[in-house]
């Protein structure tokens, strides 16, 4: 779901505040290209808010589900005639969807690879979610964030920083200003030490 589409009842949507305080962050930040950076600003915004949605409940089931797949993909391996017969029909909607329109799939993806892939990756869930510890995720994905935003102010011809001094800084006003149209996740754990710490880690990568 787009931020576009997140709002209270009644309230302004959430992408018509983020554009409303972007100008602020734009002069501060010294943004030389503000088309480029609003645009990777709401993707910024708009993929934080689909990480926190992506919270330990999303993790749930994980094991039925593969199970389920898996038992599919036995089901398929045995019936071959079956499994011809679903991509045959899988064909036949994928020449349907082109017809209909131009922005369907270009390439019909096997039915079986994509059963293998899917019961690969709920196995990798599983174990993602057998060693999580209580607020890792939440810190990745602030740390996500973060360094999109210092991405999105560099490709922009500008830049996000914290004084180390007085814990200030155009990187520690744009969190402020953002904050309030941030799922939950997000007030807490960015003090002015973090985001410096953040910094500094982004640059030392850019380095390399």
């Amino acid at each position: 779901m787009s931020i576009s589409r997140i709002s209270e009842p009644k309230a302004e949507p959430i992408c018509i505040r983020v554009e409303r305080i972007l100008p602020r962050i734009e002069k501060s930040a010294g943004v030389k290209k503000p088309e480029i950076f609003r645009a990777l600003m709401m993707d910024v915004v708009d993929r934080a808010h689909r990480m926190a949605r992506l919270g330990p409940t999303s993790l749930k089931r994980t094991r039925r589900v593969r199970q389920l797949v898996c038992k599919l993909q036995k089901e398929l391996t045995d019936n071959p005639d079956l499994s011809r017969y679903l991509e045959h029909v899988q064909h036949l909607e994928y020449v349907s969807k082109r017809l209909e329109s131009s922005d369907a799939v270009k390439d019909i993806s096997n039915l079986s690879d994509a059963l293998l892939q899917a019961a690969s990756a709920l196995h990798w869930l599983e174990r993602l979610k057998e060693k999580r510890r209580p607020g890792k995720g939440e810190e990745r994905v602030r740390k996500q964030f973060v360094s999109g935003l210092l991405d999105a102010a560099a490709l922009a011809g500008g830049e996000l920083g914290v004084n180390r001094r007085n814990g200030r800084g155009s990187l520690v006003d744009a969190v402020d200003l953002l904050k309030p149209l941030l799922p939950e996740l997000f007030q807490h754990g960015l003090s002015a030490y973090t985001l410096r710490t953040l910094k500094e880690a982004w640059l030392k990568i850019r380095k390399k």
